[in-house]
C-alpha cells in the first residue's frame, strides 16, 4: 500500500514538472486604428516553432491621412506584459503588408521582447487614402539569449604568484618605491602654491 501511494505521488509530480516544462507562450497581436486597438491575430507555439494565426479583424481600412504609423500591440497572455511597436504606414503599403517579428527569449525560454519590422525599407512617394490592408504575410525569427563571459573568480594572490613565476623578469613590488615610515611634512598654503 505504501509503495502504491509513493508511485501515485511520484506520477503527480512528474506530470506537474512536465507541464511546467512544456509551458507554451501565446502572444495576442492588435493593430491600432483611430486610437483603438483591434485584434489582428496571435502567435502560438513559443518556445518551439512560432506560428502566426490571423483573426477575423486582420483586414482593416485606414482613412485618416494623419495616421503615418502602423502601430501594433503585443500582449503576452501568460504574464500580461504589453509591448508596443510601430513602423511607417507607407512601408507596410510598399511591402504589400509583409512584416517580420523577431521574438527574444531569455535563458529559461520565456518571451521578454520583440522587434517588429516591415520588409520594405523605403516608402512610396504618395500614399492614397483610404488604405485597406491585405492578409498579412508574417515571418518570424526566434532569438535566444546566450550566456556572456563569466567573471574571473577565485584567489587572486595565487594567480598573481603563478604569473610572476612564469615570467622571466621579477615584478617590482609597489611598496618598494615608497619610503617606509617616513612622515611627510605638511606645507603651508604659500609653500604649496608659490
Amino acid at each position: 500500500m505504501l509503495v502504491l501511494t509513493f508511485l501515485f505521488i511520484l506520477a503527480i509530480l512528474c506530470q506537474k514538472s512536465s507541464a511546467e516544462q512544456e509551458k507554451i507562450t501565446r502572444l495576442s497581436i492588435y493593430h491600432q486604428k483611430n486610437g483603438n486597438f483591434i485584434r489582428r491575430g496571435e502567435i502560438v507555439g513559443l518556445p518551439g516553432v512560432p506560428q502566426y494565426v490571423s483573426a477575423d479583424n486582420e483586414i482593416t481600412e485606414f482613412n485618416d491621412p494623419k495616421e503615418i504609423f502602423y502601430q501594433i500591440k503585443v500582449k503576452d497572455e501568460n504574464t500580461g506584459n504589453i509591448h508596443l511597436s510601430s513602423v511607417k504606414l507607407c512601408q507596410m503599403v510598399a511591402s504589400d503588408w509583409n512584416d517580420e517579428f523577431i521574438l527574444h527569449l531569455d535563458e529559461n525560454n520565456d518571451f521578454y521582447h520583440l522587434d517588429y519590422y516591415s520588409t520594405a525599407k523605403d516608402c512610396e512617394e504618395k500614399v492614397k487614402f483610404p488604405i485597406s490592408t491585405k492578409p498579412f504575410t508574417t515571418s518570424m525569427r526566434v532569438v535566444k539569449a546566450s550566456k556572456g563571459p563569466k567573471p574571473l573568480l577565485g584567489n587572486f594572490e595565487s594567480q598573481a604568484k603563478k604569473q610572476q613565476q612564469s615570467s622571466k623578469k621579477p615584478a617590482a613590488d609597489i611598496n618598494d618605491q615608497a619610503p617606509q615610515f617616513k612622515e611627510v611634512e605638511e606645507k603651508s598654503f604659500f609653500q604649496k602654491y608659490w
